[in-house]
């Protein structure tokens, strides 16, 4: 039995919008939605989505699992509707005048001063675990395989495509082992990714900043736009492109299989630092007509 105190008093049904006598159609379902728009790349604004999604993905793994969603409701209703008797589970009224805390305590395996020693073979779920792992930018943007050591041992992992700076990754089932056959604690990887010298990043769109000369902000013509792997994307550029315009190239932000971003390349003016005589009077003779 994987039961923790956690399942009474959290509502898993509630979490995800569903009813308690929802089919494990509609569960499927409802969390495939959540999932969707409660997944943090697609709230980053938000400092509660990571939470958010967490509680998400923790209540769907107990009501996806029959066994685990009728040992979760029989945990429920028990514990909401009476309290914890240390002789196997007998039950009395929770108005009770001798309601003692140690049993509750002993049921999911804790050693209080009333309890020591009882139930000490109760199944415990292992300590979660916390890493830090830095991404440069480029590593951050197009997803990463790697290898944490974690006290003795080796944990293979992807890190996905558009990791964000700050944000972090729940491995289930990779934190410390249980104690007396309880399911291991979770491991949370905490990311960090470096900055770029050119790019930057706004959700799943790069960002870059493109100088062009003044001619061509007039007259029009064409600028080559950096991408993040190194090739360049030829921009058409109108008459009268104002500073601050932004072009924007499909298809080339944060690698996704669907919706994949795209590359925002906004215009600024190369101005140099300096000319030639020549080149000093044409630009006299331009500002006086």
């Amino acid at each position: 039995m994987q039961a923790t105190a956690e399942w009474i008093d959290t509502d898993f049904y509630d979490v995800l919008g569903v009813a308690q006598d929802a089919t494990a159609k509609q569960i499927k379902s409802a969390y495939r939605k959540l999932a969707r728009t409660a997944h943090p790349d697609a709230n980053p604004d938000d400092p509660t989505a990571e939470q958010r999604f967490s509680d998400i993905a923790k209540a769907y793994e107990i009501l996806r699992d029959a066994d685990r969603r009728a040992e979760y409701d029989e945990l429920r209703t028990r514990g909401t509707q009476r309290s914890f008797d240390d002789a196997g589970f007998g039950f009395r009224s929770a108005s009770s005048q001798d309601f003692d805390m140690a049993d509750l305590f002993d049921m999911f395996g804790a050693q209080g001063q009333h309890g020591a020693g009882r139930r000490s073979d109760w199944p415990m779920r292992g300590a979660d675990l916390t890493a830090r792992l830095q991404l440069d930018f480029v590593e951050a943007v197009n997803g990463r395989t790697t290898t944490l050591e974690l006290d003795g041992r080796s944990v293979k992992t992807r890190i996905p495509a558009g990791v964000a700076d700050g944000q972090t990754i729940r491995l289930p089932g990779n934190g410390q082992p249980g104690a007396n056959g309880g399911p291991a604690g979770d491991l949370f990887i905490e990311i960090s990714v470096a900055k770029h010298p050119m790019f930057d990043r706004s959700g799943r769109n790069l960002t870059v900043t493109v100088p062009i000369p003044y001619a061509t902000a007039v007259l029009g013509g064409e600028m080559r736009v950096p991408a993040l792997d190194g090739s360049f994307v030829t921009i058409k550029v109108p008459p009268g492109t104002p500073v601050g315009k932004t072009f924007r190239v499909p298809g080339k932000g944060v690698p996704h299989p669907s919706n994949p971003g795209h590359l925002l390349a906004t215009v600024t003016i190369d101005i140099p630092t300096e000319v030639s005589d020549e080149e000093a009077a044409l630009l006299r003779q331009l500002s006086s007509a």
